[in-house]
């Protein structure tokens, strides 16, 4: 589960500094920092899965319906897959993105997710019952798979990031569907004036 972080657990800053290393493509091709993206004010960094993904759909709704607040509270999305920067195009142009408030970038290597100890595997991927259960909840909202366009056993998560480079809120999803309560990270962002400052 997704919480403020607990020191004794982890060093946030020495993972996000690792994260923030890591190089992501943007729409247009271009090869950045994560980083670069961190700068303006707190950032939700959305870890999906693959961009065809019944979750990916879902958590991507999800976050986008709460951009107003995140920006009102000085913050940024940026949302990360991992396919090709086609696959990233095609997934975020249904989707309407990029908007105001939020960037949209691809991760074909996964460097960015192996530095944040985002996991993989076929068991808690198809097998946990909780993606079970998650899947029913998906498809009732409406999502559906529509391709398979990244790492298919590859497990996404959260971070909330205050500039530079400072961790207060990570989720490790653990299992497919295993996604944070948006009220959450909001929280972790701050008020309007924390955020701002």
């Amino acid at each position: 589960m997704g919480s403020k972080l607990d020191e004794t657990e982890i060093d946030g800053d020495l993972l996000a500094a690792r994260v923030a290393a890591s190089r992501v493509s943007a729409l247009d091709g271009r090869s950045l920092r994560l980083r670069e993206h961190w700068r303006a004010g707190p950032t939700v960094n959305v870890f999906v899965r693959q961009f065809g993904c019944v979750f990916c759909h879902q958590m991507v709704n999800d976050v986008v319906a709460a951009v107003p607040e995140v920006v009102e509270r000085g913050g940024h999305v940026v949302i990360v897959g991992n396919g090709t920067v086609e696959q990233a195009r095609g997934f975020f142009r249904s989707k309407d993105l990029p908007r105001p408030g939020v960037t949209v970038l691809t991760d074909v290597s996964r460097d960015a997710y192996r530095a944040a100890g985002f996991e993989r595997g076929l068991a808690r991927t198809f097998l946990h019952g909780g993606a079970r259960q998650a899947y029913s909840q998906a498809k009732s909202q409406g999502h559906r798979i529509t391709g398979w366009f990244g790492d298919l056993t590859q497990l996404g998560g959260v971070m909330v990031i205050r500039p530079p480079a400072s961790l207060v809120y990570l989720h490790r999803s653990r299992y497919a569907g295993d996604h944070p309560d948006v009220t959450a990270l909001l929280e972790a962002i701050g008020s309007k004036t924390a955020g701002a400052a």
